[in-house]
């Protein structure tokens, strides 16, 4: 009982001398804090009651938002240390806490508090996808709960400061922190339709992502990134991942670092992969290998070089590789994308193969493409016709130069660059 009257002494004369570092010491979230485990033991001796009662006698002068946090904390401490505790019954009782920081921080000079609001923000969304893997058929999942109630009223309260101070003591330094968060949630409930929003509203916050920490700017450019590709936006896409691919943490002393370092690096280059092939750029063998991509991605590059239609529907077709490209979400853009691009390697090569040195333009005769066609796929359903309409498609978005002979069904390729580099074309959208 002594200590739990100390801790809230201490707790009380952090928040009025308004001492960031003291306040982040005692509301310990890390479950692997030694600080915490001793506070478990004391909270272990005591009932709900009794510790709203301590908490009432020791802050008799202070505002009922604090009385109420720190109640709300200590009752959050004791369920996250039993074993007996239900997930979900802890992720209600942190988001109780959290609700009621949140009273806190709306004061108009609680700037100081923001390390906090960071670090509850961080434990809020864990022990929603916690609680969520406990009940994953639940009907509204916590993390979506998360962001609801919580996350996006922390995103306006920051966005919202009016205050002069410099970044690191103003609100908004948690800007892209507790977006970053935001951002994982959408990801996470596979919904993204409210991220214009979210970003068109970071926007008006006045600061630069430059002026912030390194790594909450690679966190924030992967997820522009992955939501410019779902989007089609690959050029943008392409450069907001490779900007988190490149700016990556490099190797450390410490290996736990090093295996989340490799993690984050591995998921930023898988996304800009699929991104660059279907802008036409192919990653080296070496660079896939490095980081186990290889499996998944090299035979689609092979396909896409050779314009082998079987090859690329058999990788796509796999079960093993279909059911990691369904859970990475880049399934159906590849299978889009790269059959586009597949058709003009195999016109391309059909082309070089065919040509006559006397003629003065390179032409292929469209039954010539059709029987490679079939060929490859062991798919006699094709037909001319199916032949003359993909030819076009690709004459009009640009991936060919020339045109179709319609009565001799003849493809005539233009005298100059008749195949143009693939990253220099661009397409609204990709037809076939």
């Amino acid at each position: 009982m002594q200590d739990i009257r100390v801790f809230i002494r201490r707790t009380v004369e952090a928040f009025n001398r308004k001492d960031r570092n003291s306040i982040c010491e005692l509301i310990i979230l890390d479950e692997g804090n030694p600080d915490l485990r001793q506070l478990h033991e004391t909270l272990f001796e005591m009932t709900d009651d009794s510790i709203r009662s301590t908490v009432r006698d020791q802050t008799k002068d202070s505002p009922r938002q604090l009385k109420d946090f720190i109640t709300n904390y200590l009752v959050f401490t004791i369920a996250s240390g039993l074993d007996s505790s239900s997930l979900v019954d802890v992720y209600e009782l942190l988001s109780t806490c959290y609700g009621s920081f949140l009273s806190l921080y709306t004061a108009h000079d609680a700037q100081w508090l923001t390390p906090l609001l960071m670090n509850l923000s961080y434990s809020l969304v864990e022990w929603a996808v916690y609680a969520d893997e406990e009940r994953p058929q639940a009907k509204e999942l916590k993390i979506s709960d998360a962001f609801g109630k919580h996350l996006s009223k922390a995103l306006n309260i920051i966005i919202s400061d009016k205050s002069s101070n410099e970044l690191g003591d103003s609100k908004k330094m948690a800007l892209y922190y507790v977006a970053n968060l935001s951002f994982r949630v959408h990801f996470k409930l596979r919904s993204t339709r409210l991220m214009p929003t979210m970003m068109a509203n970071i926007s008006k916050a006045g600061v630069n992502l430059s002026d912030f920490p390194m790594s909450q700017q690679v966190t924030h450019r992967y997820y522009l990134g992955r939501y410019l590709l779902y989007q089609l936006d690959l050029r943008r896409s392409e450069k907001h991942l490779k900007f988190a691919f490149n700016n990556c943490p490099g190797p450390s002393q410490d290996e736990s670092e090093n295996m989340v370092t490799f993690k984050n690096s591995r998921l930023a280059l898988l996304y800009l992969t699929a991104c660059r092939l279907c802008l036409g750029s192919m990653p080296s063998l070496q660079l896939l290998q490095a980081y186990n991509l290889d499996t998944y991605f090299q035979p689609l590059v092979t396909a896409v070089k050779s314009g082998d239609l079987s090859l690329l529907q058999r990788s796509l077709s796999s079960p093993e590789l279909r059911s990691w490209f369904v859970r990475k979400e880049i399934y159906f853009l590849l299978g889009e994308k790269l059959t586009v691009l597949c058709w003009r390697s195999l016109i391309r090569r059909t082309c070089l193969v065919s040509r006559r040195p006397t003629e003065p333009q390179m032409r292929v005769q469209l039954e010539a493409l059709l029987s490679v066609a079939r060929a490859l796929t062991k798919d006699d359903t094709y037909d001319i016709f199916d032949v003359e309409c993909i030819t076009a498609s690709l004459l009009d978005q640009g991936y060919i130069k020339g045109y179709i002979h319609s009565q001799k069904k003849i493809l005539v390729l233009g005298k100059s660059n008749p195949f143009p580099t693939v990253w220099n074309v661009e397409v609204m959208e990709e037809v076939i």
